[in-house]
């Protein structure tokens, strides 16, 4: 069930009202394969960030690979992951752990096997696939997905809204909050 709040703001302002915990720590899941700038934004920002894909793969991918970036939104990196709403570029992710405490855990995530027995990418980090799996899910599934997760951050459909998911008693629970988009950039086509 989605619970819609009224209230229309920044992303940035939304996410950090959504919070759970006032000094929860806060990740960005980056998808380089629909941003390839995305790590050395946080490079650049002084942000730790891992790949989530490891050795031969790792290599071979890490131009399209999921990253994950510890994520202050009163920074560089977070000025530069907030212009970019709308474009699909990944998730937030709140968790109580350390960076490679959370890496562990959703590379369990990153292959799933099909009823035909085929292994696929599960391209969790995406709010496109995220928005339409959490709310399938079943218990056992989320409490599975969730792990040490507090709370997955991603933009809705639109580009017009916050979506929050949390684990709730019977699969995940949603909240929506409306956001105003960022400004197009002077001379950038969108």
């Amino acid at each position: 069930m989605m619970m819609v709040k009224s209230i229309s703001q920044s992303p940035r302002e939304a996410v950090l009202r959504s919070v759970v915990a006032p000094r929860a720590r806060l990740y960005a899941l980056i998808d380089a394969g629909r941003c390839p700038e995305g790590p050395k934004q946080a490079e650049d920002a002084n942000m730790a960030y891992e790949s989530l894909l490891a050795g031969p793969l790792g290599r071979e991918l890490g131009d399209v690979a999921p990253y994950l970036v510890e994520f202050r939104a009163r920074s560089s990196f977070g000025e530069w992951w907030f212009e970019q709403w709308g474009r699909s570029i990944g998730v937030l992710v709140e968790a109580p752990v350390s960076l490679d405490e959370l890496r562990r855990h959703f590379r369990t995530l990153l292959v799933v096997r099909h009823e035909d027995r085929r292994k696929y990418f599960f391209r969790f980090y995406d709010p496109r696939v995220l928005r339409v799996f959490l709310p399938n899910t079943t218990t056992t599934e989320v409490k599975r997905f969730f792990g040490p997760v507090s709370a997955f951050y991603c933009e809705g459909p639109e580009g017009k809204e916050l979506l929050t998911f949390k684990r709730g008693r019977d699969g995940a629970s949603a909240t929506q909050s409306p956001v105003s988009p960022p400004k197009p950039e002077r001379g950038r086509a969108v």
